[in-house]
């Protein structure tokens, strides 16, 4: 069994790059890191640093010791939030990874309540696109994560929030049908996201459903300068009316349901063996009065 100040000692060492810089960073001696590392080195039967004039070198031993190291401090913490939350009130810290979209529109009014109903709570939050989140999810390096759509697997629990209705946006002032035939998506030029984005995949599945092609004259992979492109008349996008709430406020944008309906599924995701967390739980339940509230308002 690892003492869990050796493992935070040679993740530091390595990070810092020499036992000085480690010392320095820990507030600890140098020579009580150098000899716990020593010992730990010992005991394992061989080098974890190749001690250099002017810092250390990690090992191939050392490398893989720093990947298992970081996992049971991960794990240790997880476990040190999930008990304390079923003993009292849920707490610890939760990160969350969420697309440019929809975090914009939930993530204010979510950690308002969350801070108002359980304080112990300490989230964090980072953007993310559905793939990335999916597997950060998964290597634990977040613990929930706001996606679009996911395939199931047996690794995931997937706690589905709200069918969106995707909006044709076009710049504002325009006079506009109630509705946007699917056709202009092939008569507009289209501002999208490159094929590894999963809002360019629905749509090329939506354009395949109604014999179109899908008039992409640019492909923009970042929301906010697709949204300032679209203001400035150089094409239209496609995104869910909660997107650009702000911009049809200013009347900067507009935005038409497509015709046909179609639908893209947020979703929260955890890890199956963490689904029991009573702070998840709680925050799934806030998301889910969040988009209940915004869809009454006509936000979603």
């Amino acid at each position: 069994m690892f003492d869990h100040r050796v493992l935070r000692y040679v993740i530091t060492v390595a990070e810092e790059g020499g036992f000085t810089a480690a010392a320095r960073k820990l507030r600890i001696a140098q020579s009580a890191i150098s000899r716990q590392v020593a010992d730990l080195e010992n005991g394992l039967g061989g080098p974890l640093f190749l001690r250099q004039k002017n810092g250390v070198e990690v090992t191939e031993a050392g490398q893989r010791f720093i990947h298992h190291a970081r996992e049971i401090l991960t794990s240790m913490s997880h476990a040190r939030d999930e008990i304390s939350s079923l003993l009292g009130e849920p707490g610890g810290s939760v990160v969350i990874g969420v697309p440019p979209t929809a975090g914009e529109t939930l993530i204010p009014e979510t950690f308002r309540q969350s801070e108002q109903t359980f304080p112990g709570i300490r989230l964090h939050v980072r953007e993310s696109y559905s793939a990335a989140t999916i597997q950060a999810v998964l290597r634990k390096e977040l613990d929930l994560g706001l996606v679009h759509d996911p395939v199931p697997m047996q690794e995931l629990l997937i706690l589905p929030l709200v069918s969106e209705q995707m909006h044709l946006i076009v710049r504002g002032g325009e006079e506009l049908p109630e509705r946007a035939p699917c056709s202009w998506l092939q008569e507009r030029p289209l501002i999208l996201p490159d094929a590894a984005f999963g809002l360019r995949d629905l749509l090329e599945g939506y354009a395949a459903r109604q014999r179109l092609k899908l008039n992409i004259t640019a492909a923009v992979n970042g929301v906010s300068i697709t949204k300032a492109m679209v203001a400035a008349g150089l094409g239209c996008t496609v995104l869910a009316k909660s997107a650009v709430t702000h911009e049809i406020a200013r009347g900067t944008l507009a935005s038409l349901p497509l015709d046909p309906d179609l639908r893209w599924g947020l979703c929260l995701i955890m890890r199956a063996d963490r689904a029991g967390n009573r702070s998840f739980s709680e925050l799934h339940s806030i998301l889910a009065r969040v988009v209940e509230t915004l869809s009454d308002r006509d936000i979603w």
